[in-house]
C-alpha cells in the first residue's frame, strides 16, 4: 500500500475545497449529495499485506504459579517465536462503506479496525501500517501496531492478533454493521463490538458489549486503543488542563508540562515515551490533527460511558526511533488515543456473573479546520478569536456529519443573539465564516441548530468542564501503604488479597486470604472472599468449608449463598445447592445467575419444562443475557417447540451475531452454515465451548454430535500458529468418551484413542475437564496422557500437590510426554520442594524433551539455588542441542552465566549475528551487550586494572558491527538499572583518580 499518492491527493483536494468554502450561502451541495442516501455496503473479502513470519509458540504451559507478577496467560500459549522476515500474506477482511467512509476490519488479527478511509480527502483516520510487523508487546508476546485495538479484560488482550468471532449484519434503515468479539479462555468473559455505518452519516459508530458469561466474578477493564499515524507537526487535542501518570503516581499540567515541554505537539516527544491519562476533565471528546494532511480524527464518548482518556506516544528519542523500526518497515510514527472505563491501566474492576456493560463511541473524521474547539457526533467546530483594535473577530470552521439543509448558525453573548445565519451544510464541504466587528466581551457562544431550531452543537469560548485548578494538587500523589504484615488486621488481609485478585495474582491472593484466616478464623468477610475465589479456582471442598462458615454467621448474605450453591452443585450435593441458589436469586445481583444454575440442575434431572421456566424468568428481568438465550433455544428445541425456537432464534441472532452456539442452534433448526464448521475447526476450544454448554444441561446427545463431527482441515480453516487440528486434540476425544458414558454407552474406545494423541499445546482449565479426565483414569488407570492432563488441570487451579501426584503417575507410565519433567521441576521449585529433586527432574527432561529450552533454564536455576558454580551452570545451558537457533531467552541467560564465570569472549560470541525480537519492558540485544561489557569492566576493576576498566566504561555505547541492535549508538542501554549498578561498582573499585 502506497500512501504518498493519497496524501498528495488529499492536499490537492483540500486546496481546491478551501477556495470554495469562504462563504457557503450561495453554494449548493455536490450533485451526489442531492441523491437519496444509498444503503450501506458490507461484505467479506481478502487483502494481501506483508506480514512477519512466526514460528511455533512456546510448547510449555504458562502456569500462573510460575509467574508471580504476571503476565498471566494460562491456558493460552506464549507466542514469542518471531522471525525477522516479512512475506506477503492473505488476510480475511470485513469491509463496510457508505457515502463518506470505507472501513476495513481484520478478524484474524483480533478484530482490529485496520483502516477507515475518509472518502472526501482519501486519508485514513487510523494507522494503516503497510506491513504487519510483530513485536513482543502483548500479554502473550505477538503484537502489531495498526488501527483500533480492543482491550478486554486486560491490555493487549490474549487474542489481539488471533482469529476471533465475527459477523456482518444489515438493518432495514439501510445501516450495516461489522461485529467482532471473543469469549476468553482464562475467565470465560465476552467482549463484543458492533461497528456501524449509517446512510448519510460521516462517522463510524462503535457499540461495545461486555458480558461475564461465567458463573463467577472476574477482574476486567476496557480500553479502546486507536493508533493514528502522526508527523512532527501533528497536534494532540485533548480538552484537559492536567494529566496523571500510571498508577496515579503524579499529576502534571497540560499541554505544557512541568518541564516546560508542550506535549500536544508530537515533535516535542524527545524525552522518552509519553503515557498520560486525562485528569480533572469531563469533556467527551479528544482528537489528533495533522497539518501534514489537513485532516484529523475525533473520538467522542459520553463521560457516562467512557470517562477515562489516555495519550500514548513512543517518542522520538533513540529508543522511540528503535520502536518505529521494530513496528514498521517504513519507520512511520503513530500515537494512540485511548478511552477506558477506569482512571488508569493499573485499575481493574470486577464483573459479576451474568453482569453486562454497554457503551458507545464515535470516530469522526474532520478536515481543513486547523484544530478542534468542540466536537460531537453531529459536528466538529474550530473557533479562532482575533483582536481588531477595540473589537474582535471570530473565525468559525465547521464540519458536519450529515446534510443539514437550512441549518441555523447563531452567535450569542450569553442568551443575547448577536449574529445569525441560515445556511445549508453537508459533510463534503467545510463551512467557514468570519464574524467581524464584534464587541470585545470575554466569550461568545456558538450554536449550530437544525432548520427547526433543534440544538446540535454549542460551544462557549474557553468554557470546558474542568475541575477547578485550585482543587488540583500537582506533583507526586499520596498512595495507600499497607502496614507490615505482622500488624495486619482482618481488613488489611482482605484489602491486600483483593488487590492481588484484581491484578490477576490468584494463587497469591488465595494465600493471603488463607493467611488472614489463620489469624482471624471467624472473619465473615475473609471466609466469604476466600470461598468465592476457591470456587473460581475450582477448589470446591475448601470453598464449601469457608462459605458455610460465612453463611452460618450471616445467614442473609445472598452472595455467600450463591457461591456456596455453586460449590455444592460441583460436589454433587444438589439438594443443598438448590436451597442456597433459591435463596441467592432473591438478590438482584444474583437473580439471573442463580436461576440459570438452577435451570441447569433441573435440565440435568430431565425436568426440561421446569428448566425452561427458570430461564424465561431470568430473561424477563435480563433480556440481554446470551447465555440464557443459548439455554432457551436448546430447551425449546429439546421440547419440540420448533416454531417458538425459530422465533426466539431470530431475536438472539440479532442480539449476539458472533455467538457460535446460537449459530449452531440455527443449524440444528435447518439453516445451512458451512462456514460455522470451518470456524469451529479453527480452534478445538470453540467446540468445547459449545459442547460444555449442552453438557451443563444434561444434553449429552447434542454435545456428542458436536464432538463426533468431521471438521474441515483445508484452506477455509483459519487458526493461530500451534493450534492442533481437531482430529489431533485429545480433549475432544476424552469429552466424546465421557458423553457416551453419560448416555449409558461405552466410551472406552474414545478414551483409548485420546490417550494416543499428542498433548502439544493442550492446556486444560475447564471445570468440566475434571469430570472428564477423572472418568478417563477411572476407566484406565494406566492412561498416562489423562494423568498428565489432569495434573495440568490441578496446577491451573492452584493445587500443586495433586498436580505432582498425577504427573508422577504419568511419568511412571509415559515419561516421554513433552513438558512433563519441566512442569514437575518448576512446580517443585516454586512450591518450596527439594532442589535436588528438581535438578533430577530437569536432567531427565534433557533426555526426553531435549529441545525444550525451559528444561535447561530450569536446570540452571535449580543448580544456582543449590550453589553450583557458574561455569558448571553455563555448560548445562550450552548443552542445548541447537544453540545456533536458540531463542533469545536462552541466549540472554547463557551470556549472563558465562559473564558470571568470567567467560566474556564466549558470551560475546553468543550474541553475534543474531536476530533478537524487540520486547516492550524486556531486554534488548543492546542491553545484553552493554551489561556484558560492563561486567567485563567490573572484572578488570576487581583485578585493579582500572585504566582498562575506565576505557571499557567510556566506550560501552560504541557500536559493535557483529551484534544486531548495536550498530548505532545505544545510549538507552547504558541507562538501564542493571547497567547503572555495574557502572557504580566500577566507580567503587576504581575511583576516577585511578582511571
Amino acid at each position: 500500500m502506497h500512501f504518498a499518492g493519497k496524501r498528495a491527493t488529499a492536499r490537492s483536494i483540500s486546496s481546491y475545497l478551501s477556495l470554495l468554502v469562504v462563504s457557503l450561502t450561495s453554494i449548493q451541495p455536490l450533485a451526489a449529495s442531492n441523491q437519496a442516501s444509498q444503503a450501506v455496503r458490507v461484505w467479506e473479502d481478502t487483502t494481501i499485506i506483508p506480514t512477519s513470519e512466526e514460528g511455533l509458540p512456546d510448547p510449555n504451559p504458562p502456569f500462573d504459579e510460575f509467574r508471580q507478577h504476571g503476565p498471566f496467560n494460562y491456558p493460552y500459549t506464549l507466542r514469542h517465536n518471531l522471525v525477522d522476515r516479512r512475506t506477503p500474506r492473505q488476510w480475511r477482511t470485513l469491509n463496510i462503506e457508505n457515502e463518506y467512509l470505507k472501513c476495513t476490519v481484520l478478524p484474524d488479527l483480533g478484530g482490529h479496525v485496520y483502516t477507515c478511509i475518509d472518502k472526501i480527502n482519501e486519508v485514513s483516520m487510523f494507522y494503516a501500517n503497510p506491513s504487519i510487523k510483530f513485536a513482543r508487546i502483548a500479554y502473550r508476546g505477538m503484537w502489531a501496531a495498526l488501527g483500533i485495538e480492543f482491550n478486554f479484560p486486560i491490555s493487549h488482550n490474549w487474542m489481539t492478533v488471533s482469529p476471533i468471532d465475527f459477523a456482518i449484519s444489515r438493518k432495514r434503515d439501510g445501516s450495516a454493521s461489522i461485529w467482532v468479539g471473543n469469549i476468553d479462555r482464562v475467565y470465560g468473559m465476552q467482549w463484543r463490538v458492533q461497528l456501524t455505518l449509517s446512510p448519510g452519516r460521516d462517522y463510524l459508530e462503535q457499540k461495545t458489549y461486555l458480558y461475564n458469561f461465567s458463573d463467577t466474578r472476574h477482574r476486567f477493564y476496557w480500553w479502546t486503543n486507536a493508533g493514528v499515524e502522526v508527523w512532527d507537526d501533528s497536534r494532540i487535542i485533548y480538552p484537559m488542563q492536567f494529566t496523571a501518570a500510571h498508577g496515579f503516581a503524579d499529576i502534571d499540567t497540560w499541554p505544557v508540562n512541568s518541564a516546560g515541554v508542550d506535549q500536544s505537539i508530537v515533535g516535542n516527544h524527545k524525552y522518552g515515551p509519553v503515557s498520560r491519562f486525562s485528569y480533572g476533565s469531563r469533556e467527551p471528546y479528544m482528537a489528533v490533527y495533522h497539518p501534514h494532511t489537513q485532516a484529523g480524527v475525533v473520538h467522542y464518548s459520553s463521560p457516562l460511558d467512557l470517562p477515562a482518556k489516555k495519550i500514548w506516544s513512543w517518542g522520538s528519542d533513540p529508543s522511540g526511533l528503535e520502536w518505529r523500526t521494530a513496528l514498521s518497515d517504513n519507520n512511520s510514527a503513530y500515537v494512540e488515543i485511548q478511552a477506558g472505563l477506569f482512571r488508569d491501566q493499573e485499575t481493574y474492576g470486577f464483573l459479576n456473573p451474568q453482569e453486562t456493560r454497554f457503551f458507545s463511541e464515535y470516530w469522526i473524521p474532520f478536515r481543513n479546520l486547523g484544530g478542534v474547539s468542540r466536537a460531537n457526533p453531529d459536528a466538529v467546530l474550530k473557533l479562532n478569536r482575533r483582536v481588531q483594535g477595540a473589537q474582535v473577530m471570530l473565525e468559525v470552521g465547521l464540519n458536519v456529519t450529515r446534510e443539514l439543509p437550512d441549518a441555523c448558525i447563531e452567535l450569542r453573548d450569553g442568551t443575547k443573539l448577536v449574529r445569525e445565519e441560515q445556511v445549508s451544510l453537508w459533510p463534503q464541504q467545510t463551512y467557514r465564516k468570519v464574524f467581524s466587528a464584534l464587541a470585545a466581551i470575554p466569550a461568545y457562544t456558538f450554536q449550530l441548530r437544525t432548520h427547526d431550531k433543534q440544538l446540535l452543537l454549542e460551544h462557549t469560548e474557553g468554557k470546558y468542564d474542568f475541575v477547578p485548578r485550585d482543587q488540583v494538587h500537582l506533583g507526586k500523589q499520596p498512595s495507600y501503604q499497607f502496614p507490615r504484615q505482622a500488624q495486619f488486621g482482618a481488613d488489611d488481609y482482605l484489602a491486600a488479597a483483593s488487590e492481588r485478585e484484581s491484578n490477576g495474582q490468584l494463587p497469591d491472593a488465595l494465600k493471603t486470604y488463607r493467611d488472614g484466616l489463620k489469624n482471624f478464623p471467624q472473619s465473615i468477610a475473609l471466609n466469604r472472599a476466600a470461598g468465592r475465589l476457591e470456587v473460581a479456582l475450582q477448589q470446591y471442598d475448601h470453598a464449601e468449608e469457608h462459605l458455610a462458615k460465612a453463611l452460618l454467621w450471616r445467614s442473609n448474605d445472598q452472595e455467600t449463598a450463591y457461591y456456596l450453591g455453586l460449590a455444592e452443585a460441583a460436589n454433587g450435593r444438589e439438594g443443598n445447592a438448590r436451597m442456597h441458589l433459591e435463596f441467592a436469586q432473591q438478590a438482584d445481583s444474583f437473580h439471573a445467575p442463580a436461576l440459570l444454575v438452577l435451570a441447569q440442575l433441573e435440565a440435568r434431572d430431565r425436568k426440561i419444562e421446569r428448566a425452561l421456566t427458570l430461564v424465561e424468568e431470568a430473561l424477563a428481568a435480563r433480556p440481554d443475557l446470551a447465555r440464557a438465550g443459548v439455554m432457551e433455544l436448546a430447551l425449546l428445541r429439546t421440547l419440540g417447540r420448533q416454531a417458538a425456537a425459530k422465533m426466539r432464534l431470530q431475536y438472539w441472532q440479532e442480539e449476539d451475531p458472533t455467538n457460535s452456539t446460537i449459530a449452531y442452534e440455527a443449524v440444528r433448526m435447518g439453516t445451512s452454515n458451512p462456514a460455522l464448521l470451518a470456524h469451529l475447526a479453527g480452534d478445538p476450544q470453540r467446540i468445547l465451548d459449545l459442547a460444555t454448554n449442552y453438557m451443563s444441561m444434561g444434553l449429552y446427545e447434542d454435545a456428542l454430535e458436536l464432538l463426533s463431527e468431521k471438521y474441515p482441515t483445508g484452506s477455509e480453516v483459519f487458526r493461530e500458529p500451534g493450534t492442533p487440528p481437531t482430529d489431533k486434540y485429545p480433549l475432544l476425544a476424552y469429552y466424546r468418551g465421557y458423553c457416551r458414558y453419560a448416555l449409558g454407552q461405552s466410551g472406552r474406545a474414545d478414551f483409548a484413542a485420546a490417550s494416543e494423541l499428542p498433548t502439544d499445546y493442550v492446556f486444560p482449565n475447564r471445570a468440566e475437564s475434571f469430570l472428564v479426565l477423572r472418568k478417563a483414569v477411572e476407566v484406565n488407570p494406566q492412561d498416562g496422557t489423562a494423568h498428565f492432563l489432569l495434573g495440568s488441570l490441578y496446577l491451573s487451579s492452584d493445587q500443586p500437590e495433586l498436580a505432582l501426584g498425577e504427573w508422577q503417575m504419568a511419568r511412571q507410565i509415559k515419561p516421554s510426554i513433552p513438558t512433563l519433567e519441566r512442569n514437575m521441576g518448576y512446580t517443585i521449585l516454586h512450591s518450596g520442594g527439594p532442589v535436588e529433586q528438581a535438578i533430577d527432574l530437569f536432567r531427565e527432561g534433557t533426555k526426553y524433551d531435549s529441545h525444550n529450552i525451559e528444561v535447561y533454564l530450569g536446570l540452571e536455576e535449580a543448580m544456582k539455588r543449590a550453589g553450583r558454580p557458574a561455569d558448571e551452570r553455563a555448560q548445562v545451558l550450552e548443552s542445548f542441542p541447537d544453540m545456533k537457533g536458540a531463542p533469545a531467552a536462552l541466549i540472554f541467560r547463557t551470556t549472563e552465566v558465562l559473564a558470571e564465570a568470567g567467560q566474556f569472549a564466549r558470551a560475546e560470541k553468543l550474541v553475534e549475528h543474531r536476530f533478537f525480537p524487540r520486547e516492550e519492558g524486556g531486554k534488548s540485544a543492546g542491553d545484553v551487550y552493554v551489561d556484558l561489557r560492563l561486567q567485563q569492566a567490573v572484572a578488570r576493576a576487581t583485578t585493579h586494572d582500572c585504566r582498562t576498566a575506565g576505557r571499557m566504561v567510556a566506550s560501552v555505547t560504541n557500536p559493535a558491527a557483529t551484534v544486531p541492535g548495536t550498530t548505532e549508538k545505544i545510549a538507552p542501554s547504558a541507562e538501564t538499572a542493571s547497567s547503572r549498578l555495574l557502572r557504580k561498582r566500577v566507580e567503587e573499585l576504581c575511583p576516577a583518580s585511578a582511571r
